[in-house]
């Protein structure tokens, strides 16, 4: 997993970095490489996602077993039994909000770009080659 988040981040930086050479102006551009970031941000926040449902299912896992193994204090044994992992959870869900936040942003900037692209045309306004 850690390969797959490091090629997509190596990709995301890739991207950044044209759209951070392009002037303001070139908004058709800016959209085109701002969609294929898209994709990658869209993969972290899959993978993230996918990581924070796989840790959730092991912390229920664990502490089922662990409750059910108990001969006192059930839920609490059951509950010191996953503190670890309840770490690792907020962590992988914070992860995962963090790239669906980022996902929307980049979504949200593509449809105002398009918006004033669609305004240049209908007033005239644009010196770009669409």
């Amino acid at each position: 997993m850690e390969q797959k988040v490091d090629e997509n981040l190596m990709e995301i930086k890739r991207y950044q970095q044209k759209i951070n050479r392009l002037p303001n102006e070139e908004k058709v551009s800016r959209i085109y490489l701002l969609a294929k970031q898209l994709v990658f941000i869209g993969r972290l926040a899959s993978i993230f996602g996918e990581e924070y449902k796989q840790i959730y299912a092991y912390r229920k896992r664990v502490y089922n077993e662990t409750y059910l193994t108990a001969a006192k204090h059930r839920s609490a044994t059951a509950e010191l039994a996953v503190v670890d992992i309840r770490q690792q959870e907020a962590e992988a869900f914070g992860n995962f909000k963090r790239w669906s936040n980022a996902f929307t942003r980049t979504r949200e900037e593509i449809n105002a770009l398009k918006y004033k692209v669609k305004i240049d045309i209908q007033d005239g306004s644009s010196h770009e080659n669409y």
